[in-house]
């Protein structure tokens, strides 16, 4: 690792960290989609143009590998949103991932780091800094977001028609 990339593996890294936290606790779910799509779409353009400012053209083994870890964040994000708990409080629905939903969170991550540093060691450059992290970590945390807000809004229907 060169002293270009510990920043960016710092940053990978903070974030990661804030963005468990803040999901292992009960938060209030906002309902605009602005605010489920604004942090992860954000993350998704960061990790883009980290990848594009290398200035490295994509190889079959980078996007075997980019292909591959955006699979895997879908599923972990699809799979971590439907153990997220639920729960409405004063008209207001609130959630958090809970033991089941840190599992998926932590193979996810084990796997995705080891999907880059399988890239690194196979030459893949494109796929295995911090900005092909950012971008399937963006992946995940939109997909989980899209499906628990999926599962506050049926919760929502189903509290209302009884």
């Amino acid at each position: 690792m060169s002293f270009g990339t510990l920043p960016n593996a710092l940053v990978v890294v903070a974030i990661v960290v804030v963005v468990i936290a803040r999901r292992l606790s009960w938060s209030e779910l906002e309902n605009s989609d602005a605010d489920v799509w604004r942090g992860p779409v954000l993350m998704i353009g960061v990790g883009i143009y980290q990848m594009y400012d290398k200035h490295l053209h994509l190889g079959v083994a980078d996007v075997v590998l980019l292909v591959t870890g955006a699979g895997v964040a879908l599923m972990a994000g699809v799979a971590t949103g439907r153990v997220a708990q639920v729960q409405r409080r004063a008209g207001k629905v609130f959630f958090r991932l809970g033991a089941p939903g840190l599992g998926i969170m932590v193979a996810y991550l084990v796997v995705r780091l080891g999907l880059a540093g399988l890239g690194h060691l196979i030459g893949a450059t494109v796929t295995s800094g911090g900005g092909s992290l950012l971008l399937t970590l963006g992946a995940n945390l939109l997909t989980q977001s899209l499906v628990i807000q999926s599962k506050a809004h049926t919760d929502a229907e189903e509290y209302t028609s009884t």
